[in-house]
């Protein structure tokens, strides 16, 4: 019926696990889809729901392109405190310039797509 798979790998002296056992999507995943997503097309029907669903799906863009930025810039950070030599310094410090460049740009973009939006929604 389904695939069972096991990986180990070891690295810098750890294990790393990493099992998938079974089907990926199941009868219930495709349901639950379909249901969602016939819930999400019954809000936005009408205008008051059409701008609530992509103000939702635009705070939730907005939420996971933060959160990506604030994970890379806590390894960029983090490369600076690693830092040996003053390449590898100045190297860590650009990396961090591009994460605040790049995480910023993308928040603004995902924000200024759901104004797009919005303004396209509303007659």
């Amino acid at each position: 019926m389904g695939r069972d798979c096991t990986i180990v790998a070891c690295r810098d002296g750890r294990r790393f696990e990493w099992q998938w056992l079974g089907d990926s999507m199941r009868l219930w995943n495709l349901v639950l889809a379909i249901l969602v997503i016939g819930v999400i097309l019954g809000i936005a029907r009408d205008e008051v729901g059409r701008v609530a669903v992509i103000i939702f799906f635009t705070g939730l863009g907005t939420i996971v392109a933060g959160l990506t930025a604030i994970m890379t810039l806590f390894q960029t950070v983090g490369a600076i405190g690693e830092s040996r030599s003053l390449g590898t310094c100045i190297e860590a410090l650009a990396a961090t310039a591009v994460v605040l460049m790049v995480g910023s740009a993308t928040m603004l973009g995902v924000m200024f797509g759901g104004g797009l939006l919005i303004q396209w929604a509303i007659p």
